[in-house]
């Protein structure tokens, strides 16, 4: 698991420091207990494995909660296209 990745309820969002204060960001709201992701922001850094790796990481974390995703990020659903062992954690995608 990446332990550079935190849920940041407080913020609505996972998170993972690219560098000082600048963070990679998955946006969710939770609803009936599930996550609903609605974006993934990886700023100044894009095109760099950043974005995957916080996807693995929010992935990785729900898992061992027990928590579900409901997807309705283009992002990461282009990551589970890319990465299926991740499917059980995916309730739905939109």
């Amino acid at each position: 698991m990446d332990t550079q990745v935190r849920d940041n309820r407080e913020r609505h969002r996972f998170e993972r420091e690219i560098h000082s204060e600048v963070y990679a960001a998955a946006y969710y709201e939770i609803k009936n207990e599930n996550f609903v992701f609605f974006h993934v922001e990886v700023p100044e850094f894009e095109g760099q494995g950043i974005g995957a790796a916080l996807v693995r990481g929010v992935f990785d974390i729900l898992r061992e909660r027990g928590n579900r995703a409901i997807i309705k990020c283009s992002f990461m659903e282009n990551f589970l296209q890319a990465h299926p062992e991740y499917h059980d954690v995916v309730m739905v995608t939109t």
